[in-house]
């Protein structure tokens, strides 16, 4: 690359550094519209990867041409004209409508076409977006380097992504993921290792408040309310005293069904 201390330099280092780690696991990488480049996807695909990722909204895209050749003299055709994301062209995208849960569903069109900045045939998702600034709903188009992967693959693999960055957020707002000043390799393995571990338990402690009351709780309600029961235990603690658990229980509840916040 013309610039080898730039970010995607960087990524594409750390893929080659642990290339063969990581290819036994999984050969998809997912990443945001950032990295829909072609230094990054080139690198990507030359390390062995598949990337899944989203396309700029001004990206350019092209039906690929996939008649008979005409036998004259020059370069063969490749294409056949531009994608419009308005207005797809029904006979090349197919249409398929997949179930999210019980309430919702939506409809991917799919197709193979060339993207122009990324140098190469891509498998292309074009999904109807909701926009609260918008009246109607805004398409976004997903690809994968894979042309031969499912629409609904492409589709859940990169909705799969905001789940682990909703874990690492959590981690640096509720459990200190970025706080260790310990310099020692075992040490920081061992630090990052206790605030991610901390943060699955308090989903796992939502979800369960969730199955029991039907209502959903955040990390950041979940932590108040940890912190405060530990709080009150070592208050009673000291008191030498133990608190009825059943009206605690009880009481615990209904601070769910009304909102932590709110109740406290």
């Amino acid at each position: 690359m013309n610039d080898k201390n730039s970010l995607v330099a960087k990524y594409l280092l750390a893929l080659s550094k642990y290339q063969e780690q990581l290819l036994p696991i999984s050969q998809r990488i997912v990443a945001d519209t950032y990295f829909s480049k072609e230094s990054f996807v080139t690198g990507a695909v030359n390390l062995g990867f598949n990337v899944i990722s989203r396309l700029r909204d001004d990206a350019r895209l092209m039906y690929l041409y996939t008649g008979a050749k005409t036998g004259k003299r020059g370069r063969p055709q490749e294409y056949i004209g531009r994608v419009n994301l308005k207005s797809l062209d029904m006979n090349i995208f197919s249409k398929e409508e997949i179930i999210i849960d019980s309430a919702k569903s939506i409809t991917l069109y799919s197709a193979v076409v060339i993207a122009v900045a990324l140098k190469r045939n891509v498998k292309i998702v074009v999904i109807d977006c909701e926009d609260d600034n918008k009246e109607t709903p805004c398409r976004k188009g997903f690809f994968s380097t894979d042309t031969s992967m499912p629409a609904q693959d492409v589709f859940f693999t990169y909705k799969s992504r905001f789940q682990i960055e909703f874990l690492y957020r959590d981690a640096k707002g509720y459990a200190g993921l970025t706080h260790c000043q310990a310099r020692d390799e075992k040490k920081l393995e061992f630090h990052f290792n206790t605030s991610l571990t901390a943060v699955n338990l308090a989903h796992a402690f939502c979800n369960d408040c969730a199955r029991q009351t039907g209502k959903r709780i955040s990390v950041a309600s979940a932590k108040v309310l940890l912190h405060n029961a530990a709080l009150v235990e070592r208050i009673f603690s000291k008191c030498g005293s133990r608190p009825n658990l059943k009206i605690n229980n009880t009481i615990f509840k209904e601070l769910i069904m009304y909102g932590v916040r709110d109740a406290a």
